[in-house]
């Protein structure tokens, strides 16, 4: 939880060592970007990453790696993931929408940094703590462009009337052009239902046919 009357301590014990963090912002985003690249195998992924996060990497580099990746999965749930265990728990119980991706909304957050709080993120780098970051970001002004861009991806798209053609096609090209899946077209939720059930009736169709032809060749 984050406090004001205390310091971050980003230091724990593990088996007899002292592990010490650092959790510069730009450490973490480089363990997500690291997580999302498909060049390395899930193994050297937690490797790499424990290498970016623990200062003594030294101490640890020797550990099993079922122990890394333990140590791996304790420092994120403890020290990276700004939920509690209560809305962990909330959440995995349905489904939750993106509205944002530090990679592909760095210049958003970068510019809305400069203009709410005159804070250069280049700048910064290796100084501001994850923490302090993720206050600052959650807690940027409705008016920055980021804040601006999060809110259309959040909007709901209003069912067709005839008097709200412009409002819902200004919506739609919005959320098109701020789409995080750059290969989807944003269309009423209602025909996306029906184009997913149609694609499992091709499916399902194709799978009956295989089967039936199987059947009838034995």
């Amino acid at each position: 939880m984050f406090s004001l009357t205390s310091t971050f301590d980003d230091e724990f014990e593990y088996n007899g060592k002292v592990i010490r963090l650092d959790l510069a912002f730009d450490n973490v985003l480089r363990v997500f970007e690291l997580l999302e690249d498909d060049t390395f195998y899930d193994w050297e992924k937690i490797d790499i990453a424990l290498e970016i996060l623990v200062e003594n990497y030294d101490d640890i580099k020797d550990l099993p790696m079922q122990e890394k990746s333990e140590l791996y999965l304790y420092i994120f749930r403890e020290f990276i993931d700004p939920r509690d265990n209560k809305k962990r728990e909330e959440e995995a119980g349905g489904v939750i929408k993106k509205t944002f991706d530090f990679k592909k909304d760095a210049g958003l957050i970068y510019a809305s940094f400069m203009a709410a709080y005159h804070i250069d993120l280049f700048e910064m780098q290796g100084k501001l703590h994850w923490q302090k970051f993720l206050q600052l970001l959650f807690h940027l002004d409705k008016n920055t462009i980021f804040k601006e861009v999060v809110s259309i991806r959040q909007a709901k798209i209003p069912p067709a009337n005839k008097y709200n053609k412009e409002y819902r096609e200004y919506i739609l090209k919005m959320k098109r052009l701020y789409s995080l899946d750059e290969s989807l077209e944003v269309v009423d939720e209602r025909k996306t239902v029906q184009e997913i059930d149609r694609k499992w009736d091709m499916i399902a169709l194709a799978l009956t046919r295989k089967a039936g032809g199987k059947r009838g060749n034995s």
